[in-house]
């Protein structure tokens, strides 16, 4: 589940780049991804945690930034969803989740015995107060911040929106199976108890952000995908036929401008390259490329009309 997870991730961050550089408010939701993608990473989803641990200390700080990153991919997909439903920022709501780190990084320092490097870190620790403390401090904020996007999704849970809150209610369930894990564990003697209902807290804290992450992903892409249909095969033709006529100071920059312009004024910049070449050499395209040229003009016309 968390390979799964970490691949939807990097599909969202990859696909979010372009939106990234030209549209602001996209900002929010591609840190969410990479925030994700660290936390995965010192979780040692991609690279063994010892291997990363030890570079740490080797007392389990990769813990501790998993927090963190989580935490603040949480964070920055609650802004992102702000923006979304058009809720205005209420101060102390939104920077609330944030003044947990630092109690986080308080109560880590002052737990015990912190080595050797184990996926399990908290579990054998959680007699300790600044454990419950630590790990209690996380679970809260995160649950703080899951159900505040939920509040401000319910007017838009429909369709793929409704995924965003179903994975968030299985999140903000994970997050409360590790909350009475942690407070019958430290407070009460139901140990027994307390470990079963805390050993649900990885299968469902994962399986839900792999929900809203898939319709997240499903929602990029549903967006993008009748541009990619209409657009697409002519900025790939184009871009060949410059190659191809030495269109260019080089042949690697017809697809440098590929990557760097949106796929309509990339077709639209390659259009006029192409024209422009023509005009300057007293040879023309062959016919199919003039025909295909064509069609694409028109294309060009009726979007500008539309």
């Amino acid at each position: 589940m968390q390979l799964l997870l970490f691949v939807l991730l990097s599909a969202l961050c990859v696909l979010r780049i372009p939106a990234v550089v030209k549209v602001r408010e996209s900002r929010a939701s591609w840190l969410a991804s990479v925030f994700g993608l660290a936390a995965l990473f010192v979780l040692g989803t991609v690279t063994p945690l010892a291997v990363i641990d030890v570079y740490l200390g080797g007392i389990n700080v990769t813990n501790l930034l998993q927090s963190i990153f989580a935490l603040l991919a949480i964070f920055f997909f609650n802004d992102s969803v702000r923006r979304l439903a058009d809720v205005p920022a209420i101060r102390w709501t939104y920077y609330a989740p944030l003044l947990s780190i630092p109690i986080m990084v308080v109560g880590f320092a002052l737990i015990e015995n912190k080595a050797p490097t184990a996926a399990d870190f908290i579990v054998p620790r959680m007699g300790q107060l600044a454990t419950a403390a630590y790990s209690g401090t996380y679970m809260l904020a995160l649950l703080f911040t899951v159900l505040r996007i939920i509040y401000m999704l319910r007017h838009k849970a429909r369709g793929l929106y409704a995924t965003f809150s179903a994975g968030l209610l299985v999140v903000a369930a994970a997050c409360s199976c590790h909350l009475v894990y942690v407070t019958l564990f430290h407070f009460s003697p139901w140990h027994a108890i307390a470990q079963a209902i805390g050993s649900w807290f990885d299968r469902l804290f994962y399986a839900g952000l792999t929900i809203t992450a898939a319709g997240w992903l499903i929602l990029v892409l549903s967006k993008q995908f009748p541009r990619c249909r209409r657009w697409l095969p002519d900025a790939l033709w184009l871009t060949a036929v410059r190659i191809r006529f030495g269109c260019g100071q080089s042949r690697i920059i017809p697809a440098l401008d590929l990557l760097n312009e949106t796929l309509e004024n990339g077709v639209y910049k390659s259009f006029i390259m192409l024209r422009n070449h023509e005009r300057r050499n007293p040879t023309t395209f062959p016919e199919p490329v003039q025909r295909r040229l064509g069609q694409v003009e028109a294309k060009l016309e009726l979007a500008v009309l539309v």
